[in-house]
């Protein structure tokens, strides 16, 4: 049972980190998301019209009016209405555009922007967000963070609904890198907004999920890096783990469903940001990797062709010098002698000139040789036009290698 003289909210609910700090439980400073060991998101959602949000910001002042000086204020004081505690208490900040844009993304419901405005979030170059989200247990080796949610008890804070810090790299491609970090972070503030019954039903089932998925799925690094030293931290991380990157057709259980549809208005395409976010960073490898394995092959068979061309070179120069040397030699005979010399010659490439007079034979040979020197001109510059080509090719690749190299370097702001 909730203690009567711990501070409520303007609703009347006990935020759950009052509880725990009532009874001395230990919370980690940061609710804590690592850079990613290794996705474009699917198509933005249309944002509500204009005068529809003009309508609800209307119809929110009025309920506002009636809560504080109507005949009901006892009735919701005594229910458990968390949306309203931003409207009652006035401490939803207006939004600035591009977290706006974020919380379309993130296909939030209208307690989830609560939550998030109430937050509100940063989203910060490397520079600005180095820093920020340090924890002491975090060792060079586990890597970084990408993102941190304090709770409203944490220290230093500007607010009292907690802060919501992401980082956000310049690539416009990471921008489902972006969404994801912030619905993690925001998952969990949604976690603080949860009545401790609600944690503890739901944390076995959370656990359950995680226990069926494929040993390699690196949400499980992702987890115990979280973690670190602090398991008690480990259900709150399996909230947000599970909620922004977990997805099974038909849902992960009515129960667990519920709960994020409190937050998350189409938690599926929330989980399509991360696996397209995904998806897009293997797509990119998969490209590095088969241009330069079909480069390589490339230049294997290039090789190959100069070593036979150099082959064949050397080969009919020796055929040449032969040639020549038989030329002088019948030169120098008398003419009688000459006239009556009959000569045979089975060419290089196997082709037979029967025994024939000297100087038609040689005359023949000479045909041949034109024949093989013509060819091997045409092979020079073959190979010299595929040499021209590889040699672009090697550049291309190049440079899609140091662009996948730049894109996995972003998503670790101290990288």
């Amino acid at each position: 049972m909730t203690p009567d003289d711990l501070p409520r909210s303007p609703t009347g609910r006990v935020p759950q980190w009052v509880v725990d700090e009532a009874a001395n439980r230990r919370v980690p400073p940061h609710a804590w998301a690592p850079a990613p060991g290794a996705p474009p998101p699917p198509g933005r959602r249309a944002r509500r019209p204009l005068g529809q949000r003009i309508l609800t910001v209307v119809s929110l002042a009025l309920l506002g009016w009636v809560v504080v000086t109507g005949p009901l204020p006892a009735l919701l004081r005594s229910a458990d209405l968390p949306w309203l505690d931003g409207v009652v208490a006035g401490r939803v900040p207006a939004p600035a555009p591009d977290v706006v844009a974020l919380a379309d993304d993130m296909h939030l419901t209208a307690h989830g922007r609560d939550l998030l405005y109430r937050a509100q979030p940063e989203l910060l170059d490397a520079t600005a967000f180095a820093g920020r989200c340090d924890r002491p247990d975090t060792t060079a080796a586990e890597g970084g963070a990408v993102g941190c949610y304090v709770g409203p008890d944490g220290a230093g804070l500007r607010h009292a609904d907690g802060a919501i810090v992401v980082y956000r790299p310049a690539d416009a491609r990471l921008h489902g890198f972006v969404v994801t970090t912030a619905a993690h972070e925001l998952l969990h503030a949604a976690w603080d907004d949860l009545a401790a019954a609600e944690r503890t039903e739901v944390t076995p089932l959370l656990e359950a999920v995680v226990a069926g998925l494929d040993p390699a799925d690196p949400l499980h690094e992702q987890l115990t890096g979280s973690v670190g030293s602090y398991p008690e931290s480990r259900p709150t991380e399996l909230f947000a783990y599970v909620g922004t990157q977990v997805w099974r057709p038909g849902g992960l259980g009515p129960r667990v469903e519920e709960l994020y549809a409190r937050y998350v208005a189409d938690r599926e395409a929330l989980v399509a940001v991360h696996t397209g976010f995904r998806g897009m960073l293997d797509a990119v490898s998969a490209e590095v990797t088969a241009a330069q394995g079909a480069l390589d092959a490339r230049g294997l068979t290039q090789v190959l062709d100069q070593k036979r061309y150099d082959a064949d070179v050397a080969a009919l120069a020796s055929y040449r010098a032969a040639l020549e040397q038989q030329e002088t030699q019948i030169a120098a005979m008398a003419a009688r002698e000459r006239d009556r010399l009959l000569l045979s010659w089975t060419w290089r490439d196997g082709t037979v000139l029967p025994s024939s007079p000297a100087e038609q034979t040689l005359a023949r040979a000479r045909e041949l040789l034109a024949r093989d020197e013509a060819e091997l001109a045409a092979r020079a510059e073959t190979l010299a036009a595929t040499a021209a080509e590889i040699a672009a090719e090697e550049t291309r690749v190049a440079a899609l290698r140091a662009d996948a190299d730049a894109l996995w370097a972003q998503l670790d702001p101290a990288g």
